[in-house]
């Protein structure tokens, strides 16, 4: 599957908006419902541990401090069919991948749709704000 032009369909499917960056990157704004939206980037890389190229997509939650409890968002984990929280530049953010070769298109759009979903939900409750 051919990751980037599927993501533009996608996002012209959903009402949301898709910008490609580079061979290896792009953005979907995904539609959460009125006025309220959610970027998920789009990244092709190799993986750290297999050195598979995987296809991932994070969206930002918010910036990490000392007042959220890590253990609870880890307990939140073990609930997401495809992501997970992770901390990246200090910033909370959502994360789901796969490899790139095996991925199918109804997994991109699931896996895209709870990354947004969840960074939205967990903005909201962690800071009471919609920021990203």
């Amino acid at each position: 599957m051919q990751l980037f032009p599927f993501l533009k369909n996608y996002a012209e499917q959903i009402g949301g908006q898709f910008t490609q960056y580079d061979q290896s990157k792009g953005v979907v704004v995904v539609p959460l419902g009125v006025h309220r939206f959610q970027t998920v980037l789009a990244l092709l890389q190799p993986s750290k541990f297999s050195g598979r190229e995987l296809a991932v997509f994070t969206s930002k939650v918010c910036e990490f401090n000392g007042a959220i409890n890590v253990r609870e968002l880890l307990e939140e984990n073990a609930k997401f069919d495809y992501a997970k929280f992770m901390i990246e530049d200090n910033y909370l953010k959502m994360e789901a991948s796969c490899t790139a070769t095996t991925i199918s298109e109804d997994q991109v759009k699931e896996m895209v749709q709870e990354v947004a979903t969840m960074a939205d939900r967990f903005e909201h409750v962690l800071t009471g704000q919609d920021i990203h």
